[in-house]
């Protein structure tokens, strides 16, 4: 397999060179906890190994491969995560105080660079279906904001959804363009796309300009690992570079960067194991037909295991629970109405045979009560009074849910996982987005921006 970096990494047991630079650690770790860490590897930016920010060497090679790979101008490491990939690349088309089109139910590294560059966010809202889960985003859906809303520099959106869910992306992008309109997507979450003709085909390849992917969540390679690709000659590929080099560390991680390597090459040599991966969720979904309470939603994903519960007599984060305390398994996050559990090419059969057997087993003793939708399946739309780059400011103080209706809120507040807002900074609190927190609230779910019933807002408007 051609694993570029790690293969000069190597080089450095046998070379006989004494380490007289960072790291501390001096690759000479002799304890239990380096047995597992492979310290011997961990170097900086020494003669001869590159520099991720100036890539002319063992770096350059292997994004020279990668664009060979994804058939892009230039595909960039990220060792910062999706999160550094999201904010090189707004800064890369936009000025302060540009408008930009984000989809609502983006990450909250979005916001944030909305909030740092000083942005002025104009959203685009996905519809909910029964099932409490966002649909994807229409070229009509944007059409319409487009034609209330003019000066628009570039847009975001996020494909696909962390259930699995896409948007047509060609079409978006065709239609963004004709209007002089640059996209970004953030394709987190398909990261295993490009490899394999069953899963959807990556925005990579559909005309998006900027595509961020987070390796580590779908593929085998460490954590906070992704890339960054520039599809297009409309952006200036070394302004992407130097926006990379302000959000990425000036010390990368050369672990992570050979982790990144030998994904992608293993991706690209090892096609069968995606076959053996599509033919062993097939069997696993065909086993979940027998399920009478629980239900599996069906997604663009076949790697995204998403089970309803709404016609069950519990909800999402009781399933959660269920399936951690008695069965030894975390799922990925749990939502009212639903679970996800994510799974990949590196699942064992083991594995997806314990979930299988744990989801038919819990069905089993469920009763079948069809719970009332007591909130409409609709995102809260909220009105923006300041920018959230003006709102962060301002002077803050905490106040009771019960108070806030009206009010100006001074942070964000959003589930985690998955980490989009119900409400930004600069927003004017609203009824409905009240009642969203409290059905959180209710159902023993995790809300950041909400501590003991407080949350945070603006006091000159209290």
């Amino acid at each position: 397999m051609r694993t570029i970096i790690y293969q000069k990494l190597k080089q450095l047991e046998t070379n006989g060179h004494y380490p007289f630079h960072m790291p501390g650690h001096k690759r000479n770790c002799q304890d239990e906890f380096s047995k597992t860490i492979p310290f011997s590897l961990d170097i900086t930016e020494i003669t001869g190994y590159d520099d991720l920010h100036h890539p002319e060497g063992m770096i350059r090679e292997a994004m020279d491969d990668f664009k060979k790979i994804y058939k892009t101008k230039e595909s960039y490491f990220l060792i910062n995560g999706s999160t550094a990939g999201n904010l090189a690349a707004m800064a890369s088309v936009c000025s302060f105080g540009d408008k930009i089109l984000i989809a609502r139910n983006c990450h909250k590294s979005v916001y944030h660079g909305v909030e740092l560059l000083g942005l002025d966010p104009v959203y685009v809202y996905p519809k909910i279906n029964e099932d409490g889960m966002c649909e994807g985003i229409t070229k009509d859906q944007i059409s319409r904001v487009l034609r209330e809303e003019k000066g628009i520099k570039a847009a975001v959106i996020v494909s696909p959804t962390y259930e699995g869910v896409v948007s047509d992306i060609k079409e978006i992008a065709d239609m963004l363009h004709s209007q002089g309109i640059l996209l970004i997507v953030d394709e987190a979450h398909g990261a295993h796309f490009p490899f394999y003709e069953g899963f959807p085909k990556s925005a990579v390849f559909q005309g998006a300009d900027l595509v961020i992917q987070s390796l580590h969540k779908t593929l085998p390679s460490l954590t906070q690992t992704g890339l960054l690709h520039l599809c297009t000659d409309r952006i200036q590929k070394e302004w992407v570079q130097s926006r990379l080099s302000i959000f990425q560390t000036s010390s990368p991680s050369y672990l992570l960067m050979a982790s990144i390597d030998y994904c992608v090459h293993r991706c690209q040599e090892e096609k069968e194991s995606f076959q053996q991966y599509e033919k062993l969720m097939n069997s696993f979904y065909g086993k979940l037909e027998a399920l009478r309470h629980l239900k599996r939603i069906k997604t663009d994903d076949f790697g995204k295991v998403v089970i309803s519960v709404r016609d069950s007599s519990i909800n999402g984060m009781e399933l959660f629970r269920l399936l951690r305390d008695q069965y030894d398994i975390e799922a990925e996050m749990a939502e009212i109405h639903y679970l996800i559990a994510m799974t990949s090419v590196c699942d064992t059969r083991e594995g997806i045979l314990k979930l299988e057997h744990a989801l038919l087993d819990i069905d089993g003793r469920l009763q079948g009560i069809r719970k009332e939708n007591h909130m409409e399946m609709k995102m809260a739309e909220v009105p923006k009074i300041m920018l959230p780059s003006e709102a962060v400011k301002q002077r803050k103080g905490k106040i009771s849910l019960e108070q806030s209706e009206g009010k100006i809120s001074g942070d964000y507040i959003y589930l985690y996982p998955p980490g989009i807002p119900l409400i930004v900074p600069g927003e004017k609190i609203t009824g409905r987005v009240l009642d969203k927190i409290e059905e959180y609230l209710h159902n023993h779910m995790r809300i950041e921006g909400c501590e003991n019933r407080k949350i945070s807002i603006i006091n000159e408007r209290i």
